[in-house]
């Protein structure tokens, strides 16, 4: 049967993908390479705070989630969610009385954290319910909403702060979706067991997405003290270019695999979930391995055409390292970083990402002032590929996150191969556009061939145990090991 869950997700992110290239492609003519840089620190700080704030809550409730207490888990999180914005906001008022920063600055950091919590958590609970369609119109509105109100904003004189507000109400109109099938909801349905497995579940998670949002953004603040927002302008845009193309798979791999592999682990079913984690890791593989081999041989031609000439100064080498810092992410993101929530030991998340900080932070200090954007970049690519080994590494240690040799063989290896053929073509082919036309089919030929190999688009629901749950012969650990984090 066909996965329609992801065939949404997928649809629905790659739409969503498109249109932020589209919204990079028209913000940074709009606004220049100062006034884009300026933005991407409002964002960067956006992140860090909402990351020491808001954003493991969504993550503590799908991993305690139970659907027979559906409505006590979604407004207990709700009542948590207000609670920490309500923090985000008296902390921001004193930095601003402190004068640290601009109160504009603050507050339109304070409205992308408001807008990115709304959302990300609404469609977090509307995943849960295992509602596709919803979460995949929100994903479509948010996206049409952020190029149209960005646009009028920095066409109008808005300037950095005004495309963060429009892209803060861009969020909250794409919540909407999910937030219509919550409105019969009544706090009454709160309950404090709720609330305490949230807490005890997410703590770490709390500093561990903190650390993370600074490690991931250490490299665009030091580069953006030692060399100014005119150059983190161009090196931003062409992160977030690579960043959003490899998460569009990724995040349909969770939405879709993760979530159903979850709801097998909560039946106790062990082979199935396993199963399904299987072709999650061959997923998550072939999106990390052709979407390095893509932006390899396309990538410079496509910055060049999608964020202009200005952008495109300097960036030599630079979509290299960023194509394999970004392989690595989407490993350690979208599949052995969800161990988590197939066991108790959620603190993993916090002990990694202290891990990415120090490294990302040490490299960056020692590579930026000396070599800029290049420096890093190289940075952030060392630091993503020790935080996914770190994951396998440790991971295995309380749950064995299914590997299939097969996949770990033959995915890589035809990415590899398509890179090879196409400088080949290159090489042979004098004809720029013929040579880029067959380069294109050789792609999607080796994609295809890898989606059918492997099954991609196969329904999660359809791996159900022959066999009694607990005597699966392939269980990686325990069903009450599985199911631990969702004991009340």
């Amino acid at each position: 049967m066909l996965n329609a869950p992801i065939v949404l997700y997928l649809g629905s992110r790659g739409l969503s993908a498109a249109g932020n290239l589209l919204a990079v492609a028209i913000f940074t003519r709009l606004a220049g390479r100062a006034d884009y840089g300026e933005y991407l620190l409002i964002f960067a700080w956006a992140l860090i705070v909402y990351g020491f704030t808001a954003h493991w809550m969504r993550f503590a409730y799908f991993g305690v989630f139970q659907s027979r207490r559906g409505d006590e888990y979604v407004v207990s999180l709700a009542g948590l969610l207000a609670a920490a914005l309500a923090v985000v906001a008296v902390g921001l008022t004193v930095v601003a009385l402190c004068g640290f920063f601009t109160p504009i600055f603050l507050l339109a950091v304070f409205s992308l954290i408001c807008g990115m919590t709304v959302y990300e958590a609404a469609s977090e609970v509307t995943r849960t319910r295992l509602d596709a369609a919803a979460v995949a119109l929100g994903m479509v509105v948010r996206t049409c909403l952020t190029i149209v109100l960005g646009s009028f904003a920095l066409w109008f004189g808005g300037g950095p702060t005004g495309l963060a507000f429009a892209i803060a109400l861009a969020h909250l109109i794409g919540a909407a979706p999910c937030l219509r099938e919550m409105l019969g909801l009544r706090l009454s349905h709160a309950s404090r067991a709720a609330v305490r497995q949230m807490l005890v579940y997410g703590w770490p998670l709390l500093l561990s997405f903190g650390v993370m949002a600074v490690g991931q953004t250490i490299d665009r603040l030091l580069l953006a003290h030692y060399s100014g927002a005119a150059a983190l302008g161009p090196y931003g845009a062409i992160a977030d270019l690579l960043r959003q193309s490899f998460a569009v798979v990724g995040e349909a791999i969770t939405l879709s695999f993760i979530t159903v592999a979850k709801r097998h682990a909560n039946d106790g079913d062990v082979t199935a979930c396993n199963e399904v984690l299987r072709t999650a890791f061959n997923a998550s593989l072939a999106a990390a391995a052709f979407g390095a081999a893509f932006f390899i041989v396309f990538g410079d031609a496509l910055v060049r055409v999608l964020l202009g000439a200005d952008f495109h100064a300097g960036s030599d080498n630079l979509v290299l390292v960023l194509a394999l810092a970004f392989a690595f992410m989407t490993m350690r993101n979208y599949y052995f970083a969800q161990v988590i929530f197939f066991t108790s030991a959620s603190y993993l998340e916090l002990v990694i990402s202290l891990l990415f900080m120090a490294a990302s932070t040490a490299l960056a200090v020692l590579l930026v002032p000396a070599y800029g954007a290049i420096g890093a970049a190289i940075a952030l690519l060392a630091a993503h590929a020790l935080a996914c080994v770190a994951f396998v590494a440790s991971g295995r240690l309380y749950f064995r996150m299914p590997i299939d040799v097969a996949g770990l063989v033959e995915v890589p290896l035809a990415a590899g191969l398509f890179v090879i053929a196409s400088q080949v073509i290159a090489s042979l082919v004098a004809n720029t556009t013929w040579a880029l036309a067959v380069q294109v089919l050789l792609f999607a030929a080796a994609g295809i061939y890898v989606v059918r190999r492997f099954r991609f688009l196969r329904n999660g629901l359809d791996y159900v145990s022959p066999t009694p749950a607990h005597a699966g012969a392939e269980a990686a650990v325990p069903a009450s090991r599985i199911s631990s984090a969702t004991v009340p």
